[in-house]
Parts: C-alpha cells; sequence; structure tokens
C-alpha cells in the first residue's frame, strides 16, 4: 500500500524525482510523438530486428531534441539511460532517452521556444505575414492566406495573433 502511494506520488509530480543515472521516466510522450519515433525507428531497422546501431540512435536523436549536443554529450545521455554499454538499441531505449530528455530537461519547453522564435519577429505575435515568411524560406508548401488565417483565428485566444501559448496549446503541450 505504501509502494503504491509513492509510485501514484512519483507520477503526479516528476519533478520531484531524484535525477540520479538509470533514472526511467514515468510520463508518457504524446501518442504521435511516439509514432514519429517508431517510424524513425523502423527507417533505420529495415529488416525489422528491434534494434539498431549507435550511429542511428545518434541519427534518431538528433531529430528528437538533441539537435545542439555533441556526439559526447549524447553518449553522455545515452550511457545515463541505458544500463549496459553496448552498440545495439531497441526501440524502448530510443523512447526512453527521448522521454527523459523530453520531461526532464525541459525538451518540449526548448521546443516550444524554438518554434516560437522561428516565427516572431517585432509584437511577439504571430500573424500571416510571419506564418507566409517561414513557409517561403523553409518549407516548398503552397498555402492559401485564407487557409492561414483560419488557423490564426483558430488557435489565437484573442484572435490578434499567435502567442507562445497558443503555440503550444495548439501543438497539444499545455
Amino acid at each position: 500500500m505504501k509502494q503504491d502511494k509513492k509510485k501514484q506520488t512519483l507520477l503526479q509530480n516528476p519533478k520531484n524525482q531524484s535525477k540520479g543515472p538509470k533514472q526511467q521516466v514515468t510520463q508518457k510522450l504524446p501518442d504521435d510523438m511516439e509514432s514519429e519515433i517508431r517510424d524513425c525507428f523502423n527507417f533505420y531497422d529495415p529488416s525489422r530486428t528491434g534494434f539498431i546501431n549507435r550511429q542511428n540512435m545518434r541519427s534518431i536523436l538528433g531529430n528528437f531534441g538533441f539537435i545542439n549536443k555533441t556526439v559526447k554529450d549524447i553518449e553522455e545521455e545515452i550511457r545515463d539511460v541505458v544500463e549496459e554499454t553496448r552498440d545495439s538499441f531497441s526501440l524502448k531505449d530510443v523512447i526512453q532517452l527521448i522521454s527523459r530528455k523530453w520531461f526532464e530537461n525541459k525538451g518540449r519547453d526548448d521546443e516550444i521556444d524554438e518554434i516560437y522564435e522561428l516565427f516572431v519577429r517585432k509584437d511577439r505575435k504571430v500573424g500571416l505575414t510571419e506564418i507566409k515568411n517561414v513557409f517561403a524560406q523553409y518549407l516548398d508548401i503552397q498555402i492559401s492566406d485564407a487557409d492561414i488565417l483560419e488557423f490564426i483565428q483558430d488557435a489565437s485566444k484573442d484572435k490578434d495573433g499567435l502567442t507562445k501559448e497558443d503555440i503550444a496549446a495548439k501543438m497539444g503541450y499545455i
């Protein structure tokens, strides 16, 4: 009974957990993110052995919040989560590493900040012009002004442009 109560407290408030090595993350990633991780894993495991090598592991991590980390930093993260030294990793290992980064190391908050800073320019709100500029600069997607304005109307609380909180809510982060 006491064990169950402690486990329930940890699940409700993961920030109170110790930051020691090999700690298991108790929160679950969003389903769409887990699906993307699974797709990446399967890309590097075309014969479906259930394992990928170290280089492929680092490639996947680079796409999920380990962008500004050196190989040495990534290797340290791997050692903190994976209990033994090895050169092949399962999907479970990949999800544990990304979950740890996402929930414990503010990966989710960092991603929201990066996305917001990509769009925002002068008045700290994201509007039609900012979205069109990003689409033109980074994506080869044609989208009408009406569709962008509809998105802004749908996502913005004050209907005057998107704030960081609006973007985070639309992405399902809050």
